[in-house]
């Protein structure tokens, strides 16, 4: 037995197409690829200096300042 009377509307519902496993992953690896293809174009936004550790960048600083150790 249902009563209706608690049924309350909360909105219209847009239905949506379901995708198989397969299609799903054909897309994810669509999307893998035009970012991997991306990057290699335009390459990241780090810098030489960023990709450095802490301790290679200290060096170079030191050998910048003091140049006649070497």
């Amino acid at each position: 037995m249902t009563d209706e009377s608690n049924v309350e509307f909360v909105g219209r519902m847009n239905p949506k197409k379901l995708t198989s496993l397969a299609e799903d992953s054909k897309n994810e690896l669509d999307e893998i690829l035009t970012d991997r293809e991306h990057w290699a174009k335009y390459g990241t936004n780090r810098s030489k200096k960023s990709a450095q550790s802490k301790r290679e960048i200290m060096e170079e600083l030191s050998r910048e300042r003091f140049p006649w150790e070497e």
